[in-house]
């Protein structure tokens, strides 16, 4: 979805569009907003995840007797 004013003049806007163009670059700002914190999340949980498999790897030793 791509809405670009650029090489409009704002002045010869409408109050309508404007208000529109306002309310699109609020929209696209928290979807990037939203999208940072998802993405943060899913690293976040990446790295657990990875450490945990390491870990599990690591402790797993087949010469190890079993209690």
């Amino acid at each position: 979805m791509k809405f670009d004013h650029s090489n409009e003049d704002d002045g010869l806007m409408s109050i309508e569009d404007l208000r529109a163009l306002r309310l699109q670059k609020k929209k696209i700002e928290s979807d990037k907003k939203a999208r940072k914190y998802i993405l943060d999340i899913n690293q976040r949980y990446r790295k657990m995840s990875a450490r945990k498999s390491n870990n599990f790897l690591r402790n797993m030793n087949p010469f190890k007797k079993a209690a």
